[in-house]
């Protein structure tokens, strides 16, 4: 059997709860307040069996300052009945329900005239007339008005057919690759139960036992039971009316406004981006900095509007806006928000959420806004590169993408298999695998090139560059734990080469021109010469009659590939040198020396017998003992 949920629309006292009542036999007052005011406070929830369709009522309150709670109640509602009374006709909440209903996108359903026994047939027609031109332009323009009184039953069985073919219009709801979703507009405790939450369904299923999050409470509970309209259920789909048993969860810790999902990895939001329409009859132009109410399914925040693609935003007028909400809310792309200012408080826009994480924009940027894909399923391919693309080099996991988007990860494989096939995308070889713009990479390499090019053209000489510090100067911040994998994307593309952990230009080792390769060649034939009195790089400089900077180049070239040892952080001497040391002392005919004995045995003053010593050390050829060294000697395999 299908399931269609119908929300009341109208003015207080047009007779919304007395109507359903006598459509359903439930009457949605159940609070005593209520049946004593005679008005609806809180919200109703009734049902009307079909042939093959179940009809569920969600009766809101029409009073003007409970339009909060009658946007709670039209949250994932199929079809609006709007109700007006023939004696009173349209009236000013009768003007905002429909505004609101068709900044939710409701896309239409069904007029009843009301209280049709208190008013002469003449002004019925009247009545009829103004109703009429009120809906011309609107999802409600085509509807039959239908004229009714629930006292006398006039119109009653005409009102349930025009309710049951509106109902034959719905397309089912989406249970295939969605979680289950269902906003929280009512939380109570009943004895021996414990904790229940009820809502409209949005998306999914969800089976007895079954985990659930309520956020952005963030708790986690279970399933105890399902109701469906007092029904025990074993498993509920979208589109129904459900009350959810939740076990070992205090009443206290939720809340109306809270969603419920099967879990995942979805994520609260406090700024979102939407198409927003700011309605002809708002009292003003909206601007960034203006406070807001923003309503969204069951839940209500503070807010400001942030950006706005164009600003001032005129009434009557559609931009693209960055709203910066005061708590978080749990928000997906295509769902609808409404607007009202704080005060005086009225509604005067709303829209449809194009992405709930999409970076703050720079004001001058805002323009940029506009151009921003739609959320139709046709359009996720579309949407899912710009993501993507937005990400720069970081990329987007599988389960980020459809966590941001509120889907299983199933229902994003197609999009990006078109992304890839066309090769607009590739996946990178990390746990998970992160997409990434081919464009973006493309790039990468590029920078890669002329930065490799740019950082050698003033060295004659150089074993390249450390390979994380090239590559975390063109990563931005949020790629560079992808570096290694970056630097291997580089190599093959023949961009770079890497040696022992540094970048040189492919197809070498080192970084070396023609007359780098005849200085360094003088340079290490100098230190080699010059033993223990070698000279600063400034010196062998002056010596060699060559500019320092490629000196110092040529030395920090001949450190890196060892055949210089800085001894002490200064003293620079050549490897030759200290292996002709290493093997006088392994010859040595002593176990042990005292620091006098190493400076007499190979003539070496104390400021440069020390660093040596300690070299030594370092090197296992000795080990410090006191104020003596003892030789560690090679065995037969090490030698």
């Amino acid at each position: 059997m299908r399931h269609v949920v119908w929300g009341t629309a109208g003015h207080i006292d047009h007779g919304k709860t007395t109507l359903v009542k006598a459509l359903t036999g439930t009457d949605c007052d159940r609070l005593p307040e209520e049946r004593e005011r005679g008005i609806t406070i809180e919200l109703g929830f009734a049902q009307l069996a079909g042939e093959d369709f179940q009809l569920h009522f969600v009766d809101v309150p029409g009073h003007e300052r409970l339009v909060h709670t009658m946007i709670a109640g039209a949250a994932g509602i199929d079809r609006a009945l709007l109700v007006i009374a023939a004696d009173e006709g349209v009236m000013p909440q009768t003007r905002e329900h429909l505004e609101v209903l068709r900044l939710m996108g409701v896309p239409g359903g069904a007029v009843a005239m009301t209280k049709i026994d208190l008013v002469d047939p003449e002004l019925v027609e009247l009545v009829v007339e103004e109703i009429k031109e009120l809906l011309a332009g609107t999802a409600f323009a085509d509807v039959p008005v239908v004229a009714v009184s629930a006292q006398t039953g006039a119109g009653l069985e005409e009102l349930r057919q025009v309710l049951m073919e509106q109902a034959r219009t719905v397309r089912p709801h989406q249970i295939d690759g969605r979680p289950f979703r269902e906003p929280v507009d009512r939380v109570f405790s009943l004895t021996g139960a414990g904790t229940v939450i009820t809502g409209t369904s949005l998306w999914g299923s969800l089976e007895v036992g079954g985990e659930v999050s309520i956020l952005p409470a963030n708790v986690t509970a279970r399933a105890r039971r399902l109701h469906v309209h007092g029904e025990e259920r074993r498993q509920v789909e979208a589109g129904e009316r459900v009350a959810i048993n939740l076990a070992g969860i205090p009443r206290t810790s939720l809340e109306r406004g809270q969603q419920v999902f099967t879990p995942g990895p979805w994520v609260e939001t406090r700024l979102v981006t939407l198409q927003l329409e700011l309605l002809a009859t708002a009292p003003g132009p909206l601007d960034e900095g203006d406070e807001v109410e923003v309503h969204a399914l069951a839940a209500r925040v503070s807010g400001r509007v942030d950006r706005l693609a164009r600003r001032p935003l005129e009434p009557g007028k559609r931009a693209v806006a960055q709203l910066l909400l005061r708590e978080p809310m749990m928000l997906f792309p295509g769902d609808r928000v409404v607007l009202r200012r704080p005060s005086p408080v009225n509604t005067f826009a709303g829209g449809q959420v194009l992405d709930a994480h999409l970076r703050r924009w720079r004001r001058r940027d805002s323009a940029a806004l506009d151009d921003l894909p739609g959320v139709q399923r046709s359009e996720w391919p579309r949407l899912l590169l710009n993501w993507i693309d937005s990400e720069d080099l970081a990329g987007l996991s599988l389960p980020a993408i459809a966590g941001r988007l509120g889907v299983l990860d199933g229902a994003v494989e197609a999009p990006l298999g078109k992304l890839l096939t066309e090769g607009l995308i590739r996946g990178l070889s990390s746990q998970p695998v992160r997409f990434v713009s081919v464009a973006r990479v493309e790039g990468l390499a590029k920078d890669a090139a002329e930065a490799l090019k740019q950082r050698l053209a003033d060295e004659e000489v150089s074993a390249g560059i450390p390979a994380r510090d090239f590559v975390g100067r063109l990563l931005p911040r949020r790629a560079r734990k992808l570096a290694d994998i970056y630097l291997e994307e580089l190599r093959g593309r023949g961009v770079i080469e890497l040696a022992e952990g540094r970048v040189v230009a492919p197809g070498t080792e080192s970084h070396m021109t023609a007359a780098g390769e005849e200085l360094s060649r003088r340079v290490e034939a100098l230190y080699r010469e010059t033993g223990f009195d070698a000279p600063s790089p400034q010196e062998a400089a002056e010596r060699l009659d060559a500019r320092p900077a490629s000196v110092e180049g040529i030395c920090k070239f001949l450190l890196q590939r060892r055949r210089l040892v800085r001894l002490e952080g200064k003293y620079l001497i050549h490897r030759a040198v200290l292996d002709n040391v290493v093997r006088g002392v392994r010859e040595w005919e002593v176990d042990d020396f005292a620091v006098g004995d190493f400076k007499e045995r190979f003539g070496l003053t104390r400021k440069l017998a020390i660093p040596a010593l300690e070299w030594l050390d370092s090197e296992r050829v000795t080990v410090r003992q006191g104020n003596r060294r003892k030789i560690l000697r090679q065995t037969s395999r090490e030698n």
